[in-house]
């Protein structure tokens, strides 16, 4: 989860840096927008323990999250975000539940505990490890997946796109009429 709180900040920089602006997202209309805090707070809601039916539920956030970046393809970036969405979704789906890399694990600094039903210790009866959360970053003390990086570039892309004015398109004929310039 920091991980992509992280992506969000560095989208944000970026995107002030190449000349964005915040209020420049106020004019963006989304489709479906509902679709992402529900698949959020879905998410956040089973980081509590002894949430009924947590799997189908985590399977539902996932198809919120999907649903919302596919409505909403026409936005640049965000086809990454849709990708590494899907790529973690399958996974889930596939290992019903994200394996998490013992070796991985053990390269942090902290041991955290893999308990959430959204991980588990990676097992041989998993059938994506190579999609898994594999890759260990100290500093903030998770494993990520392929998925989550290519989700975090998709996410720094679409906030860079989404914060630069709106291009307008000229309507009717590109050539202005006779004595016009």
């Amino acid at each position: 989860m920091s991980f992509t709180l992280i992506a969000l900040a560095i989208g944000l920089v970026i995107a002030l840096a190449l000349g964005g602006r915040p209020r420049h997202l106020a004019s963006r209309h989304f489709r479906l927008w509902w679709l992402l805090p529900a698949g959020v707070l879905l998410q956040a809601l089973l980081e509590r323990s002894g949430v009924p039916g947590a799997f189908g539920l985590l399977l539902v956030s996932y198809a919120c999250l999907l649903a919302f970046g596919l409505a909403n393809l026409r936005i640049t970036g965000m086809w990454l975000v849709v990708l590494g969405f899907g790529l973690n979704a399958l996974v889930i789906a596939v290992d019903h539940g994200m394996p998490v890399s013992r070796s991985a694990l053990r390269s942090l600094h902290t041991a955290p505990t893999v308990h959430e039903v959204k991980h588990h210790v990676a097992d041989d009866s998993d059938h994506l490890r190579f999609l898994s959360d594999i890759i260990p970053v100290p500093p903030i003390d998770e494993v990520l997946s392929f998925g989550d990086l290519i989700l975090a570039v998709g996410i720094c892309d679409v906030l860079a796109h989404l914060m630069r004015p709106a291009r307008h398109r000229a309507r009717g004929s590109a050539k202005a009429p006779a004595g016009q310039n």
